[in-house]
């Protein structure tokens, strides 16, 4: 069984943390970033007042956009998949979303992987800042799916049964089958990891088998071989109560936090004081910022202009899972006196942020950031749409002779080889 401690350890002054690192930054804090100015929003004062105002701070959560792994419904967890064209957009339409609301995001906590590194640049470009410092954290990284990762759910589902299927995917202390030692899935054969991940101790069982498999002793730490929800909790939260909140409340900063659905779900447990036998109940959507106001308490939507009146209705535009009720609250009752008191109406809270007006860059579905170049044709160099102008039969002679061209291309090339 892996434990893990519940507070975060800083590596010794002489091995700089990797996000010292990644950042060319000392290992100390972070300097501080000036404040840009803030923009006049464009949205309908009510409960959810904008922090970039100077009203307080906001933790803006973004779980990456869709991957293909997403999309063909396997279990995903470390493996370090790219988004896909569909993620890409999402993470465009994020960025516009904050953008237009006004939002300005000072430090950016994010993972280890891929695709939340990505979701988290490519809505720092739709905002204009991309200059901004990135802090990475292997904390902050998916659930640790063992075995399983890499495999179909579906599969899993009928292999093994729904009930066992659910334990494995949605149980709080239940963890799937580990993964092996030597498997491409363990992050001890990942080089980012070996060689990076620093703040963990060393296992006395991994040394000894690495060592007889190299034929020289090696240290190795104690990495994640299976994680249930609960093991993901017990490295997330501490690291947020340690490093993101103090940030947030202290300096009065917005943050950005990118990572995945369970490590989500262990910050929205503690920010919305979410019971254990609930929480798998919550479902995170790709893509979708959700606005977290630390003086008032409350989890809100922003508005791109297709969002119903109704709170209900609103809700209901995404699957936000079976726990609404404990997502979505009335303000904290007890923000003090003052204007933000008087703002909040805690009987009918209002769950989306709304816009007074509409900016163009929302109208319209999201698009992918960088569109892929037009496929050109070997024989004739054209662009594909020229080429499906002409007969049939002439784009089968093309493709014969591009064919043609290409064999003898790769017989040339191995002669000369």
């Amino acid at each position: 069984r892996v434990s893990w401690t519940t507070t975060t350890t800083r590596p010794p002054p002489l091995a700089p943390s990797v996000d010292a690192l990644y950042m060319g930054l000392p290992a100390a804090a972070p300097p501080a970033v000036p404040r840009p100015e803030a923009v006049a929003p464009r949205y309908d004062p009510g409960c959810a007042t904008l922090p970039s105002t100077g009203n307080g701070s906001v933790i803006v959560i973004l779980r990456h956009g869709k991957t293909e792994h997403n999309k063909l419904g396997l279990f995903t967890g470390w493996e370090d998949a790219g988004l896909a064209r569909e993620g890409r957009a999402e993470a465009r339409r994020a960025g516009q979303l904050l953008s237009a609301h006004g939002f300005k995001i000072d430090v950016v906590y994010t993972s280890w992987l891929s695709r939340a590194i990505e979701t988290a640049w490519i809505a720092l470009s739709e905002m204009d800042a991309l200059w901004i410092p990135i802090i990475k954290s292997w904390r902050l990284n998916e659930r640790m799916y063992g075995a399983l990762t890499g495999l179909s759910k579906k599969m899993i589902n009928r292999v093994h049964g729904e009930k066992q299927f659910m334990k494995w995917r949605r149980g709080y202390t239940n963890r799937p089958p580990p993964v092996s030692t030597f498997s491409t899935y363990y992050p001890g054969n990942d080089a980012r990891y070996v060689q990076y991940l620093v703040d963990v101790r060393f296992s006395v069982r991994e040394s000894l088998v690495r060592s007889i498999a190299a034929g020289q002793f090696v240290f190795a730490r104690k990495m994640p071989k299976a994680e249930s929800l609960e093991d993901c909790m017990k490295r997330t939260i501490p690291y947020f109560l340690e490093e993101i909140y103090p940030t947030v409340v202290d300096q009065r900063r917005n943050v950005l936090v990118s990572s995945s659905e369970n490590a989500i779900r262990g910050l929205l447990m503690h920010l919305c004081d979410i019971p254990t036998e609930r929480i798998n109940e919550v479902e995170i959507p790709t893509g979708l910022p959700l606005i977290f106001d630390v003086n008032q308490k409350c989890l809100r939507l922003l508005d791109d202009g297709e969002y119903s009146t109704v709170p209900e209705e609103a809700l209901a535009r995404w699957n936000f899972g079976t726990a609404l009720d404990m997502l979505f609250r009335p303000c904290d009752s007890e923000i003090g006196e003052g204007e933000d008191a008087e703002n909040c109406d805690a009987s009918l809270p209002d769950p989306v942020i709304r816009l007074a007006t509409l900016p163009p860059e929302l109208a319209g579905p999201p698009t992918a950031p960088y569109p892929r170049p037009r496929r050109r044709s070997l024989a004739h160099g054209r662009s594909a749409s020229h080429s499906t102008s002409r007969p049939r039969r002439h784009r089968d002679a093309s493709n014969i002779h591009a064919g043609r061209l290409l064999a003898v291309a790769m017989v040339d090339a191995r002669g000369v080889l």
